[in-house]
């Protein structure tokens, strides 16, 4: 399975499809996502990172129509992420901005969405309805390519 991630996460890809990023520091859930949304043709994962250093690193150097970020990091946190975006980017939905954590207390959702989040969603409860959403935003943002 490797070897399909590898694949559909790439470099220079065409400028008809909706760049993602996945910040999250789970294989599992990586690949999960990768494989339920790899049949929508226009969504390419162009980058992946396990800690907020590596996503940092990423949005420094490429723009992405989507971000899907996890709270809880291999190093750092999602909250780090989500408020370089809010600083960085003066338009609160590029990237649309998307969280899928396993810790969708109250608080913590009110602390994303104070920074420019647009969807918040449990990873064990809303896993499918995330999807759906992705692939709802991906479609939004290709028509308008």
């Amino acid at each position: 399975m490797m070897s399909e991630t590898q694949t559909t996460i790439r470099e220079g890809v065409a400028t008809d499809t909706v760049r993602v990023m996945l910040i999250e520091d789970s294989e599992v859930i990586r690949e999960a996502l990768i494989d339920a949304l790899a049949g929508t043709e226009y969504i390419v994962f162009a980058a992946t990172a396990a800690t907020a250093e590596e996503a940092l690193q990423q949005l420094q150097q490429q723009h992405f129509g989507l971000v899907v970020v996890d709270l809880e990091l291999r190093v750092g946190t999602g909250f780090e992420v989500l408020r370089y975006l809010a600083q960085t980017r003066p338009d609160p939905h590029d990237p649309v901005r998307v969280v899928l954590t396993n810790h969708a207390f109250p608080i913590y959702e009110q602390r994303a969405r104070a920074l420019g989040v647009d969807y918040f969603f449990d990873k064990s409860l809303h896993f499918e309805e995330a999807i759906q959403t992705i692939e709802n935003e991906a479609a939004r943002l290709h028509a308008q390519l």
